[in-house]
């Protein structure tokens, strides 16, 4: 069976007004997942320094997404898009952040979340991927190869030496 015509193994839904404290409990979990790479520490308050209305806002602001990942009802992980500005003034969404919890990883969620998400679209997409994140850039390197996506293409962008960048055409 090819990926594109696989069937899903998650489901996503889309947050609504009322979920933002959800998801910004959810995101510290992402941030710890994250935090031996990215130097993250926790705050007095015994959360990491997120700040909550900047997660708030993939939830409430109309050009930004969250999307709950769920499998068979159960929460699962989130994904977030957002528009932004390459540095030619070009808009494109962004694939953002992406986070599964650990019991659901290595199950294909991940690469069916970005079909769902990307493929299809007539709009170019984003992915950053820190440079030192050698599980991301192995997934995403996969889901480029596996994925029936119309383009994918590098992207540099001198202000953002952190990232490997590519857009995509789903």
């Amino acid at each position: 069976m090819n990926v594109e015509s696989a069937p899903h193994l998650a489901t996503l839904q889309r947050l609504q007004r009322g979920e933002e404290h959800a998801l910004f409990s959810v995101f510290q979990l992402y941030v710890y997942d994250s935090s031996v790479r990215d130097g993250e520490e926790l705050e007095e308050d015994g959360r990491f320094g997120i700040c909550p209305d900047s997660v708030s806002a993939y939830v409430l602001d109309a050009d930004k997404a969250a999307y709950w990942i769920k499998v068979d009802g159960a929460l699962a992980g989130f994904v977030v898009t957002e528009p932004v500005e390459l540095a030619d003034g070009t808009i494109v969404e962004e694939f953002a952040d992406l986070f599964i919890v650990k019991k659901h990883r290595r199950r294909g969620l991940a690469l069916d979340v970005a079909r769902q998400l990307l493929i299809g679209q007539d709009k170019p997409w984003l992915v950053a991927v820190y440079r030192d994140d050698f599980v991301a850039a192995a997934f995403w390197k996969s889901a480029f190869a596996r994925l029936p996506f119309r383009a994918v293409r590098s992207h540099a962008d001198p202000s953002l030496p952190q990232f490997l960048l590519y857009l995509i055409d789903g």
